[in-house]
């Protein structure tokens, strides 16, 4: 475990965290996350045709920042989808309007998200690696470990298009990082798939596709990858821990 000031200050707050996890707390966050995107949707289902009147005469600079500001909370309160509101911002807005805007309504969903998870005690992903005491120490070692390992992990879950906005945030703001890094590591992350789902949606030419969208397979395929890519890089720094201790 490295001295490092910028590690040993979370280090200590995530020992004092991570005692006692709380299975039905971890599990209720976590449906709240999973749950909340989907009624998010409902809603916005009913009162699309409505809305979309209504911002029919508003000026661009205007309708980007409320898209910032209102949809940036809805995404980092778990309310919506991130792919959704890049979408959304595609189809609205014309020009490099849609990019600079979820450029910077991701980035303030992505802090007010992973600021929401350092309120809670635990996580799910948290419980279920207590189950076994193997799985518990491999993850507390590999988390504490100095150098890129955190940074490129978070990264890549990140990158994922099939890794849910609101779970991996419970589960990256748990991290022992400063809440800046965690917070620039996952926006790296974001990036590419927040400018692909912004060019989706430019490319639509009714709202309701917004809505009834289906994800191509070739996005199972780069989760899958990258899950792979992922597993490997942490098998990799595990064994080298090993190595270490025998």
């Amino acid at each position: 475990m490295t001295s490092d000031p910028e590690y040993t200050a979370p280090l200590r707050f995530m020992s004092a965290q991570h005692s006692t996890p709380h299975p039905f707390a971890a599990l209720a966050i976590a449906l709240i996350a999973m749950g909340g995107p989907l009624v998010g949707m409902a809603i916005v289902g009913l009162t699309a045709p409505a809305c979309s009147d209504l911002i029919n005469g508003v000026a661009h600079p205007l309708l980007a920042l409320g898209l910032v500001l209102v949809g940036g909370s809805a995404v980092g309160l778990a309310l919506l989808p991130s792919f959704f509101l890049c979408a959304v911002c595609g189809y609205l807005l014309p020009g490099p309007w849609p990019y600079i805007t979820t450029i910077l309504g991701l980035a303030w969903a992505t802090a007010l998200g992973l600021g929401l998870g350092r309120l809670f005690s635990t996580n799910f992903f948290d419980v279920l690696l207590h189950r076994k005491k193997d799985w518990w120490d491999t993850y507390q070692r590999l988390i504490h470990a100095a150098g890129t390992f955190l940074p490129t992990a978070i990264a890549l879950l990140r990158l994922s298009p099939q890794m849910p906005f609101a779970l991996t945030n419970l589960v990256c703001s748990q991290l022992p990082l400063t809440s800046i890094r965690i917070w620039l590591f996952s926006y790296i992350g974001l990036l590419p798939r927040t400018i692909l789902a912004t060019y989706v949606g430019s490319q639509l030419q009714d709202w309701r596709a917004l809505l009834d969208r289906e994800r191509p397979p070739w996005e199972l395929l780069l989760s899958l990858v990258l899950l792979i890519l992922f597993v490997s890089f942490a098998r990799r720094v595990a064994r080298r821990f090993e190595e270490t201790e025998g």
